[in-house]
């Protein structure tokens, strides 16, 4: 079979072994040793900010005896000890509060004496509050990478979304992932870790799950390691096998030891104290239980032969094939079985449409079902068979419902993904990426221009002066370039800049991921002053007022600085953090501030809206569950995007006009208001336009099959609105259109 067929699933080979199993050739993969290595989780350690006393380790008394423990051969396994680990995998929330000053090397020091590679991913609480993309790129060439030791393939892989607690394989993972997947070796062994446990739960969008795993079924995954849970558990994942690492501390403070021994790969996991077999309900399987040490102190997760071969698929969508069109309300869906297989042979199928189940009725290997109601747009179709053997497989593909001919004006898929507001120059559109990359496109075709390569991911929305482009990147750098993308001028600032700038009158205002916020000149990038500090990092765009710019910190403060000299106004706490709790949790720090006359209006991740004073007095809660606030051109109305699937509006003085039912989500993303119509795109690519004055639904449709989008919607003067996703798909597309009538179906 050529390599490409196997890699693209375009080609079926089956033997009749009973094994389920897709034999390929072993030219080319490597000689699998005998091994071991250390899987650990979950150690949050605190912030350690500079100029403030040492941080104590999360029961560090813990961490001691793991460093102390987890070297040499391992004697938790009933066949004898393993060989000495040989690395370790790490799988994420290294920190509580991701990574700031001196923190980094907190950690680095709490696990140094282990005598062998520690190779880390990084987990929610690393990429929320202070992001550690740098601290990949600088340890491990990325925040995903891959190596090779005894003969197996080890994939580290980012789940944990930029500056977003929620998990996600965006689209610049996907294109990494299947890039490196399709150049290993056929046969070998596979292991990915990852934070996220790939299921249920908080991984709930049905377009990351299912797509992840059916492209993983492809290729010999042996085992999934993640953390996020601090437990110690083993899960069927679709058919592939992953195991939870535990934490550093808490009940279950310990660590895991995988080995491959004699062909077999085996899971156990060292417990700091010791424990009965049994656990809670649900925390781990009743065979796991049953293999534990008589002491408690070992148990026994996963003990399995190592394939040397690719799990056969089973079956494939041969309808609807992926990214065509159904024009009606019913769904067929036909399948395709592998090899000598029958109709008779697929006992159970599940159907389910964005996560939804349906009900179909089945004639052989066709299903026909009423979609669930919703706007047109794309859909996920995802179909679970399981057959007479016990075996099963998961496909997934996406579809549209609508008119043949798509109703977008253009459409791009990416391999990256985009996080940055689209913005409009002329007759450009901008896409910052995460990938580094700053690219134009032609505005009415979505052709490529020119692009700027940085060292770093852009995350914030590049600001336009009338002559520069001017935005920050991972790469520590401070960026300004013109309409042509030639660079202008750009100024190290030493720590990675994800806030978006503000130009005002020739200067630049802009927060860095150490806490330091600066002011330059638009011109040439000299700096007129610089504010030491907030004492977390600062990841929205602030607001000029007046004689004052404003702008929250992860610290839970909102600042004042004076315009000319940025010397401290005033600092007080945003909405949340001012009633006590987790200050971190709640700050003010990823919604921008803005001001209607008199009174400041702020918003937080505790999800308040409360007003501010010019001295820095707080007013009124106006709001709860509110995530992101806009304004319109003539600063007489504010709009909110709700956390409970809403938008508001409320006038100048803080009254509400009206309220709308309408998917948003949670992301702070503020909605983008341009002439008489507010637009929001929920969290999964639902895109609503509604009449600004009376909260009316004029148009919606779903831009992405689910997939997340934490961008901005950018609206350019002729009414075009440019949506761009967490999977690279940019979609450009004007309200109303010819092609189609936009409207919920009841």
């Amino acid at each position: 079979m050529r390599k490409d067929a196997v890699r693209h699933g375009m080609a079926w080979v089956w033997v009749a072994l009973g094994l389920g199993l897709l034999l390929l050739p072993a030219a080319g993969a490597a000689e699998i040793e005998d091994f071991a290595f250390i899987h650990f989780s979950d150690s949050h350690l605190g912030p350690q900010v500079a100029g403030q006393p040492p941080v104590p380790l999360r029961e560090g008394e813990k961490i001691a005896w793991l460093v102390e423990q987890a070297v040499g051969p391992q004697a938790g396994f009933e066949v004898g000890p393993t060989p000495a680990p040989s690395f370790a995998l790490v799988t994420g929330d290294l920190t509580e509060y991701g990574v700031i000053d001196d923190t980094w090397a907190l950690f680095e020091r709490a696990f140094d004496a282990l005598p062998y590679p520690v190779y880390v991913q990084p987990g929610n609480h690393d990429n929320t509050w202070v992001a550690m993309y740098h601290i990949m790129r600088a340890r491990h060439g990325g925040e995903n990478y891959s190596f090779q030791k005894h003969g197996c393939h080890f994939i580290g892989l980012n789940s944990a979304s930029p500056q977003e607690p929620v998990p996600t394989i965006d689209g610049k993972t996907r294109a990494w992932l299947r890039a490196d997947l399709a150049q290993v070796p056929p046969g070998t062994p596979i292991f990915i870790a990852l934070h996220h446990p790939p299921y249920g739960g908080e991984f709930s969008n049905p377009a990351e799950y299912d797509t992840f795993m059916d492209l993983l079924r492809d290729h010999n995954v042996a085992l999934v390691l993640y953390g996020h849970g601090h437990g110690v558990a083993h899960r069927d994942l679709d058919g592939l096998d992953g195991t939870m690492g535990g934490s550093t501390f808490g009940r279950n403070a310990g660590y895991a030891v995988v080995s491959v021994q004699d062909g077999a790969l085996r899971v156990a996991y060292r417990f700091h104290t010791p424990r009965p077999p049994a656990a809670p309900a649900g925390t781990q399987p009743a065979e796991a239980q049953a293999a534990a040490a008589d002491d408690g102190t070992w148990l026994t997760v996963l003990s399995k032969p190592l394939a040397r071969a690719v799990p056969a698929r089973r079956f494939e969508i041969v309808e609807p094939a992926a990214g065509t069109a159904l024009t009606g309300e019913l769904l067929t869906v036909k399948l395709a079985l592998a090899g000598e297989q029958t109709a008779r042979d697929l006992q159970r199928v599940r159907l389910h449409i964005d996560g939804v189940p349906l009900e179909p009725e089945r004639n052989g290997l066709t299903w026909t079902a009423k979609l669930p109601p919703g706007p047109p747009g794309w859909r996920h179709l995802s179909v679970r068979g399981t057959l007479r053997d016990g075996s099963s497989d998961l496909r997934a593909v996406p579809f549209r419902v609508g008119p043949e001919r798509p109703p977008w004006q253009w459409r791009l898929e990416l391999p990256t993904a985009i996080k940055a507001t689209p913005l409009v120059v002329g007759e450009l559109v901008i896409l910052a990426r995460t990938d580094g990359l700053l690219t134009a496109h032609e505005r009415t075709t979505g052709r490529e221009v020119w692009r700027f390569k940085t060292g770093g991911e852009i995350l914030g929305t590049p600001a336009w002066d009338g002559e520069r482009l001017i935005f920050g990147s991972g790469d520590q750098h401070i960026y300004a370039v013109d309409r042509a993308g030639k660079e202008r001028w750009r100024i190290p600032v030493g720590v990675p800049v994800y806030a978006p700038p503000v130009v005002a009158d020739g200067i630049v205002y802009v927060g860095d991921n150490g806490g330091r916020f600066h002011a330059l000149r638009a011109e040439d990038g000299q700096r007129v002053w610089i504010f030491e500090r907030a004492s977390f990092a600062i990841e929205a765009a602030a607001h000029v007022w007046g004689d004052l710019v404003v702008f929250g910190a992860w610290d839970g403060y909102l600042y004042a600085v004076q315009r000319q000299t940025g010397a401290l106004a005033w600092k007080q706490w945003g909405p949340k953090s001012s009633e006590g709790g987790a200050a971190r949790y709640y700050a003010p720090a990823d919604c921008a501030p803005l001001s209607l006359g008199d009174r400041l209006f702020v918003c937080d991740r505790g999800y308040l809206l409360a007003t501010y004073a010019q001295d820095g007095e707080r007013g009124s809660t106006l709001a709860t569950s509110i995530t992101a606030i806009s304004a319109d051109a003539r600063g007489t109305a504010l709009f909110g995007r709700s956390s409970e699937d809403r938008l508001v509006r409320w006038n100048a003085q803080g009254e509400v006009v009206w309220t709308a039912d309408v998917p948003a989500g949670r992301f702070p993303i503020p909605p983008t208001v341009a002439g008489d119509t507010v637009y929001v795109c929920s969290n999964r690519g639902l895109l609503s336009a509604l009449n600004a004055e009376s909260g009316d639904i004029r148009a919606q449709i779903q831009l992405t099959p689910g997939f997340f989008v934490m961008a901005g919607v950018g609206v350019d003067a002729d009414g075009t609105c440019y949506v761009a996703g967490m999977d690279g798909s940019v979609t450009a597309i004007r309200f109303p259109t010819d092609t189609v009538t936009m409207s919920v179906r009841n």
